[in-house]
């Protein structure tokens, strides 16, 4: 099974634009015979969007997303998009297959510390679901969600097997660390603790001063991180996984097995 992250810089608020190269990588990844491609949080509209939310967030049923759509007859897609419903917003991703999509996750977690505006912007999600794909029980979260442990302990309790995070993570560093250490270290835990793989897919590039710095992931059920993009630099990273470490990764680890789910669901 193939796995690609289109790790992309965008522009602010040019939704077209940005949904150009994203056609463009999805047509690369489907000449590698990829089976899923992922993109980061807000891909087609940039992040900092601020008062542009409301000129570049679009509805499920703008002619931009029935394009990717069509595009899902060839290979699964992954987008993160600002989203236009009633006249809320909301920071989602967007899950196609066979040329339809088939589940959106809105943002729970909305950030407004430091340089983070979103909960001034967006309305918040209410739910993290998993749905069935091929590839097995996927769930996907947004950056600030994957923070939480409650997001965590949801799709373990859900029984995911492939974990998505969609971020636009910017960068730091202090004299002990580096911000992409922070994703790696919270990704290897929860891929052991949970048996399932994560597919980190970061955004690159800069925006109003801001870098981003891509360094995107797939991380195995064993803990380890089997293939990792560059830094600040866009890439389509591609690389193979096989399911069956899941399998194996359980036998290893049979956590589930022992938890009682009743004091979840109160």
């Amino acid at each position: 099974m193939k796995i690609a992250i289109g790790q992309i810089d965008t522009v602010l608020g040019d939704v077209a634009k940005n949904t150009t190269k994203i056609e463009h990588y999805i047509d690369m990844a489907i000449d590698k015979d990829c089976d899923l491609i992922v993109f980061p949080e807000l891909a087609t509209s940039g992040y900092g969007l601020r008062d542009l939310v409301y000129q570049a967030s679009i509805s499920v049923n703008d002619k931009l997303i029935k394009s990717i759509a069509t595009k899902s007859l060839d290979i699964d897609i992954v987008i993160g998009f600002a989203q236009e419903e009633n006249g809320y917003y909301f920071n989602s991703a967007a899950y196609f297959s066979n040329g339809n999509l088939i589940h959106i996750h809105k943002k729970n977690f909305l950030p407004d510390y430091g340089m983070f505006e979103e909960e001034r912007y967006f309305t918040k999600g209410t739910s993290i679901e998993t749905f069935k794909t091929k590839f097995g029980n996927t769930t996907m979260l947004i950056c600030e969600d994957a923070f939480h442990v409650s997001s965590h302990c949801k799709a373990f309790f859900n029984r995911t097997e492939v974990l998505i995070i969609l971020s636009a993570s910017p960068f730091w560093s202090d004299y002990k660390s580096m911000k992409w250490e922070m994703w790696e270290n919270i990704s290897k835990t929860y891929t052991q603790l949970n048996s399932s793989f994560v597919v980190f897919a970061n955004r690159t590039g800069f925006e109003d001063g801001v870098g981003f710095f891509g360094k995107s992931f797939i991380a195995s059920p064993h803990g380890s991180i089997i293939k990792q993009a560059s830094f600040l630099k866009e890439e389509l990273l591609i690389t193979q996984i096989d399911p069956k470490d899941i399998k194996r990764a359980k036998i290893k680890m049979p956590i589930l097995k022992n938890e009682d789910e009743t004091w979840i669901k109160n």
